[in-house]
């Protein structure tokens, strides 16, 4: 009864650990390696392929030769998933080093390096993880339970752990803080493992045989077909849905986890529900036509979440809400794809037929994964793709139904149903553009709207005429005359400073008018990085660029630009940076300490860095903890405060943080004294005056801040990100401003 009673448990927390495992080897990574759809790619095939050949091998084996203590052998391959998933930060200096020098020296290798990387860091824990499985059904056979059980108890945990890391591990341990929490936890599953494993009959070794007296009610083609099937359902509507509830939700952390626990744990009900269905006497074939169906019924609903607008209320009430309602749709037709996998491992007791359908599963995974982000997104856009993954269902669902009656029953509806989805859709891409804020919910017109792998890139011409360019549904930036001088100022104002700039790094494109700015300044080369190749391609739709990108002296690169600085040996005077806002998925690695000391030595000495500082998408400890990690690196500091962009009530929103290498005192804006290629928004007067704070002022505001770092992650997972929902953007700059002004008045009292 105890191991009955404890199995389901020891399971769950395997799950927790899996899942949080996963999440820190992608920050890890991506550190080390640099942000890309690739990059992602590649780290979900290892991921997925490591899982695969675990769960062969150790059906194999145990196939071969039973395990006298299953417990033991689950807890000894739990451990080593918890030791060997330290390996990505560990290793992390020499990745960067080995990365670095393949670019500069072969970057066609480049993509074989990566792969290599993950092959060595994250696949020894993957290929443990994948091992379990088969064990797990060898104690299910022992405590006489349906391996479905245990299948579900370790998804649920799975789900438990989205919450878990994003909420709990890394906002109050950081990044290693939360990695040594998950050795603890598969340490004491491996102490709890060999007390169960006392207590528990040891089985005898020796080669497992088959149950005798039950005979699969399924074929081995079908049942790996079904396996196939459903997991590149599965993952291809993770992509395509989750596209859609970004657009609707924004890339924030706290979203994409509550995305992730609703579809998980969906799934573990699934699993759960399995044993009982199969009871009812209700055919597998008939399941997964039904989940296709139910796939069509829910993306209409998907696509319109955004048109629905947000709850308001607390953050918590938000959440809640948020859970509900992703769950009150996906639910269904997610839940009936998890009946699957669990039903079919039910149906076969050897431990090598585990092991295929788990890693037949796993490979359609990958294959969904890969297929939907790299092709059907492009082609089809995230709504199409949703319904392409229901109908594989339905494809391999109606001819496993035996009469046309049946397969009628099933083919019929899924018809009409995709004849309703079709006239129902709401033209993402087309008429319309998904987003939260107003802008989109009001007459506009889709200039261009490109899916890629990892993000949605579109251009909207709205009610003003104004351009403006979303990124998954955010309004990132546009042409806003006066109100978008800032961007302006984020190019011109170090190319001002210097005395002499030859060579600019311009970090994050967008529209591009920051690119054109430093240009207006002559200098002799000009580098404009951004992550997202899309922005290059819409580039002609905004016109306030001036073809930046045709000047000869101008070259592009499609990378993250923390990866670029590593990689690169160009040393410039002048960088800029305009980054997505703080609050959005990944950005925090643009943001930290670490990403400073990399443009302080790819500045010249006397060189400039200027950094966006908008106060009005940041709460007031975010701001000082961005500012302080600035400082850390830049102390020759000052804050300018943009005179032009102002909210309704006068107040301030966008700020530039300028820094400089070296301790030789500033020069008064040299760059004035220069001819310009172009028109100067702002004169010497007006720039000069609203530089805000200087560097002994910057100090005491960023007094005990959190420095923004690596580890910490304290923009994308911080305390302070689960208030942000709380507050208008109006709040958050007249906020900032308040505290800014109150330092301001003590340093300088007013006469």
């Amino acid at each position: 009864m105890v191991r009955k009673l404890l199995a389901p448990l020891l399971f769950f927390l395997g799950g927790i650990a899996a899942l949080s495992w996963q999440v820190l080897w992608h920050l890890d990574l991506s550190l080390a390696l640099g942000v890309s759809a690739k990059g992602t790619a590649l780290t979900v095939a290892t991921v997925m392929a490591g899982i695969t050949l675990g769960a062969l091998w150790s059906g194999k084996r145990i196939e071969a030769r039973a395990p006298e203590k299953p417990w033991v052998f689950y807890g000894m391959l739990e451990s080593f998933v918890g030791l060997s998933g330290w390996l990505p930060l560990i290793l992390m200096p020499a990745i960067e080093s080995a990365d670095a020098a393949i670019y500069q020296s072969a970057p066609f290798t480049a993509t074989a390096f990566t792969a290599m990387v993950l092959a060595l860091t994250i696949g020894p824990a993957s290929f443990a993880m994948g091992a379990t499985l088969p064990v797990i059904g060898v104690i299910a056979k022992n405590c006489a339970q349906p391996l479905s059980r245990f299948y579900a108890a370790n998804t649920a945990g799975a789900a438990f752990g989205a919450l878990l890391v994003a909420f709990f591990l890394i906002p109050n341990l950081g990044r290693i803080g939360a990695g040594f929490v998950l050795i603890v936890i598969q340490l004491a599953i491996l102490g709890a493992a060999f007390a169960l494993s006392r207590e528990s009959s040891m089985a005898k070794a020796g080669k497992v045989e088959p149950t005798a007296d039950r005979k699969p009610s399924i074929s081995a083609r079908l049942a790996l077909t079904f396996a196939a099937a459903t997991g590149f359902a599965t993952f291809a509507l993770e992509v395509s849905w989750f596209r859609l509830l970004r657009s609707a939700w924004l890339s924030t952390t706290d979203s994409f986890a509550i995305m992730l626990f609703v579809f998980l744990i969906a799934l573990a009900i699934g699993a759960w529900l399995s044993r009982r269905i199969r009871k009812w006497g209700v055919a597998l074939s008939v399941i997964l036509g039904l989940a296709g169906m139910a796939i069509l019924i829910a993306t209409p609903i998907l696509e319109r979440f955004d048109l629905w607008g947000n709850a308001g209320g607390s953050y918590l009430g938000r959440a809640t809400v948020r859970v509900l309602a992703a769950f009150c749709v996906m639910g269904l037709p997610v839940a009936l794809i998890g009946v699957s996998l669990p039903w079919l491992l039910d149906e076969f007791r050897r431990p090598r037929d585990w092991a295929r359908l788990y890693g037949i599963n796993t490979i359609g995974a990958v294959v969904g994964s890969l297929v939907a982000g790299w092709i059907l997104m492009g082609l089809l856009g995230p709504v199409r793709t949703s319904w392409l993954a229901g109908l594989v269902l339905t494809a391999v669902a109606v001819p496993a139904i035996r009469n046309w009656r049946g397969r009628c029953e099933i083919l019929v509806p899924t018809l009409c149903l995709l004849a309703v989805a079709w006239w129902a859709e709401s033209g993402i891409g087309k008429t319309r553009t998904q987003g939260p804020t107003a802008a989109v919910r009001n007459e506009h017109r889709v200039l261009a709207s490109i899916h890629g792998p990892d993000v949605t890139t579109s251009v909207v011409q709205i009610e003003s005429g104004s351009h403006v360019l979303f990124i998954d549904g955010y309004a990132a930036t546009g042409e806003y005359g006066a109100s978008s001088n800032y961007m302006d100022a984020m190019g011109r104002l170090p190319m001002l400073l210097h005395n002499n700039p030859r060579d600019a790094l311009v970090i994050c494109f967008g529209t591009g008018q920051t690119a054109r700015a430093v240009l207006d300044e002559n200098p002799e080369r000009l580098t404009v990085v951004d992550v997202n190749p899309a922005v290059f391609e819409v580039a002609e739709l905004f016109k306030s660029n001036g073809e930046v990108l045709k000047d000869n002296r101008v070259r592009v690169r499609a990378m993250d630009g923390r990866a670029w600085l590593r990689r690169s040996d160009t040393e410039y005077d002048v960088v800029t940076l305009e980054p997505m806002p703080p609050f959005f998925a990944g950005t925090n690695s643009l943001y930290s300490v670490e990403f400073y000391e990399l443009i302080h030595n790819s500045l010249r000495e006397d060189g400039f860095v200027a950094q966006w500082f908008p106060m009005h998408l940041m709460t007031p400890g975010h701001a000082r903890a961005v500012a302080a990690a600035f400082v850390e690196v830049f102390p020759a500091a000052v804050l300018w405060i943009d005179p032009d962009n102002a909210d309704a009530q006068g107040v301030p929103q966008q700020g530039i943080l300028i820094g400089r290498k070296g301790d030789r005192p500033w020069d008064p804006w040299p760059g004035f004294e220069r001819p310009a290629a172009g028109l100067r928004p702002l004169g010497y007067e007006t720039v000069n005056g609203n530089v805000f704070l200087v560097d002994e002022e910057l100090a005491r505001y960023v007094e005990g801040a959190e420095t923004v770092t690596d580890n910490n992650q304290v923009l994308s997972y911080g305390k302070d990100a689960l208030h942000r929902h709380d507050i208008s953007k109006r709040l958050f700059s007249g906020e900032n401003m308040k505290e800014l002004f109150e330092l301001k008045q003590g340093t300088n009292p007013a006469p």
